[in-house]
């Protein structure tokens, strides 16, 4: 059955409200099929920011690791002061940076998934009865998957892994943060505030040329533990793939008339 573009844009939207717009499923890569069973088993590997700083560092590759991780670093241009009464000016100062970190930040565990909310998702064919999805990634994007995410790619269900995350850490009182990430320039308001503020949507922010990586990020009060695992339980919905056959994946939505 062939729908508009309108009845596409109204099916998504209906359909986001399932979830309340948080993703249908998450994806995690990892680089072997050990791995991927180690995901699978809830044992989810985590780095701190200073190793994503320094893995890009090292490579050389923007997006293999991120120098800017939990770094507010922002240009000025000119400064300048006057007297508010006179309006005189009083004092310039050339240009520069300036750039505030946390050393507490060399410590929090961070784990990164990618998020697909229903909103993102490709719709193939709708009917009555279903409507068909794919995932939003483009041909290119598929292509380079397994060398820029990793060889296998574990599908979570989307609720039942925000749903262990909550219960685990707010009935231990740990505080964390669970979100997707926000890609915008140093810039941008929210982003200085949330530093300013030493607030944990700090966590939450990266520059916009990595935003093809959908990132959804979980960020944990506590030290890194000496194995890097934050352990959340065996999934029950979990399942994984070799990534680069993501794209032969599609996903059915079944619905009925609720009443006469």
């Amino acid at each position: 059955m062939s729908v508009s573009k309108e009845e596409k844009d109204y099916l998504i939207k209906e359909m986001d409200k399932l979830t309340n717009g948080r993703p249908l499923f998450y994806l995690k890569f990892c680089a072997n099929e050990k791995f991927a069973q180690d995901i699978c088993n809830g044992n989810l590997y985590s780095n701190t920011a200073e190793y994503f700083r320094q893995q890009e560092i090292e490579s050389g590759e923007r997006g293999q690791g991120d120098r800017f991780e939990a770094i507010l670093s922002i240009k000025t241009e000119k400064i300048t002061v006057y007297n508010r009464e006179t309006g005189e000016l009083w004092l310039t100062a050339p240009k520069g940076t300036f750039t505030v970190q946390f050393d507490s930040d060399k410590k929090i565990p961070i784990v990164s998934f990618v998020g697909i909310p229903f909103s993102e998702m490709n719709i193939i064919e709708a009917d009555e009865t279903h409507t068909s999805f794919t995932l939003p990634f483009t041909e290119d994007e598929y292509k380079s998957m397994t060398t820029k995410f990793g060889k296998y790619c574990v599908v979570i269900s989307g609720k039942e892994l925000e749903n262990r995350i909550s219960t685990i850490y707010n009935e231990s009182g740990i505080d964390y943060i669970f979100d997707k990430i926000e890609y915008c320039d140093q810039n941008r308001i929210d982003r200085i505030q949330a530093f300013n503020k030493r607030a944990k949507e700090r966590y939450l922010y990266k520059n916009s040329d990595l935003a093809y990586q959908r990132e959804y990020r979980l960020a944990i009060g506590i030290e890194m533990p000496e194995d890097h695992f934050i352990r959340v339980g065996k999934f029950s919905s979990a399942q994984y793939i070799e990534s680069d056959k993501l794209k032969d994946l599609y996903y059915n939505v079944n619905y009925k008339t609720v009443g006469g």
